[in-house]
């Protein structure tokens, strides 16, 4: 089946509908997948970026792949919406979060963002919202970004050689997360 969103004239990327069944990080763990190891993530990043054939999903858009994560591009944000007094992220957002973890069976983590750390006031440092597995995060939602796991280390029983597993999270993902990204 062709893509919906292929275009020979180098425009944006469209928004792909729904019934076609094509979902931004589908097409980005199938393009990794048919590559194989012939590229590393900066090369397939770049191969990515290139392409006519990547949607805009729920808002999103692809800015790069790397150790298993997709990087991905946001929506404007109102930074007032989403911080309260003392860089905490707002109760809505909050509460937003804890419903997208609960469907995955994820917990919802608040962690400071590192590089505000360096200034002294505590007012100052602002959180971002993590899903995570015991295992590992999953999901960092941030209002200048998001970043979403599709694959994870795997031991393939040696002690230098690692393989990569796909995360089953769902073609709903996306759609789900973007309401942490609505004003």
């Amino acid at each position: 089946m062709s893509h919906p969103c292929t275009n020979t004239q180098g425009s944006a990327p469209c928004e792909a509908p729904p019934e076609y069944g094509l979902h931004l990080l589908d097409i980005i763990c199938a393009t990794k997948e048919s590559i194989g190891e012939g590229l590393n993530d900066d090369e397939l990043t770049r191969l990515l970026l290139l392409s006519n054939e990547l949607p805009t999903e729920a808002g999103f858009t692809f800015l790069s792949f790397s150790g298993g994560i997709v990087t991905l591009g946001v929506p404007q944000q109102d930074l007032a919406k989403w911080y309260q007094d003392g860089g905490w992220i707002a109760l809505e957002k909050v509460k937003t979060a804890e419903s997208i973890a609960k469907k995955y069976e994820l917990s919802l983590f608040e962690p400071p963002d590192l590089a505000s750390l360096r200034y002294l006031n505590p007012d100052s440092v602002h959180h971002h919202l993590e899903l995570a597995t015991r295992r590992e995060t999953v999901v960092v939602a941030h209002p200048q970004y998001l970043k979403v796991r599709v694959y994870r280390d795997v031991a393939d029983g040696g002690f230098t050689m690692k393989s990569m597993k796909p995360i089953a999270l769902g073609p709903e993902l996306l759609q789900d997360l973007s309401a942490l990204y609505r004003e």
